[in-house]
């Protein structure tokens, strides 16, 4: 994990969510860059299932297949909400925020994240939630996209 004040940037080889991640906040935004559209509906969901047990409070999807990603772990809130409701905020109107984007470039999603999903958390899920974690998927230069404009945040902030 590259770590740099709030901003995280995650590279793995596959999407699965990490087994050994250090969250230094209860709660986080997280933006997947990946390419999707081979990836099962089940590893998605697991994935997604893994995210919010870990804290994930904005979900924002980039890349090939965004739109079913973000629908999927749209899904996997909704189950909760009519089952365990292990996923609830501390008030009875926060909901888990969530978002794709299809039309923008790596720039404008990951800009979109620092700035856009930051205003978002409802009010439950506002404290202890000002981490930035991006997951980029088999592609180094996403990634390097991603570390780029991390690192120009880390210096605003």
């Amino acid at each position: 994990m590259t770590t740099e004040n709030h901003f995280h940037l995650i590279e793995l080889a596959r999407l699965s969510w990490p087994t050994i991640l250090g969250i230094p906040s209860r709660r986080f935004r997280l933006l997947v860059v990946a390419d999707v559209t081979e990836i099962p509906t089940d590893i998605i969901s697991q994935f997604a299932n893994a995210a919010l047990k870990s804290g994930m409070v904005y979900f924002c999807a980039w890349g090939p297949g965004c739109e079913r990603f973000h629908d999927i772990v749209d899904e996997v809130c909704v189950e909760d909400d009519l089952g365990a409701r292990l996923f609830v905020g501390p008030n009875s109107h926060d909901v888990i925020m969530t978002t794709w984007h299809p039309n923008d470039t790596l720039d404008e999603a990951v800009e979109y994240l620092i700035n856009s999903a930051s205003a978002w958390p409802t009010d439950g899920f506002t404290a202890d939630s000002d981490l930035w974690i991006a997951i980029c998927i088999n592609n180094s230069e996403w990634a390097a996209t991603i570390r780029r404009l991390f690192g120009e945040a880390n210096r605003r902030t």
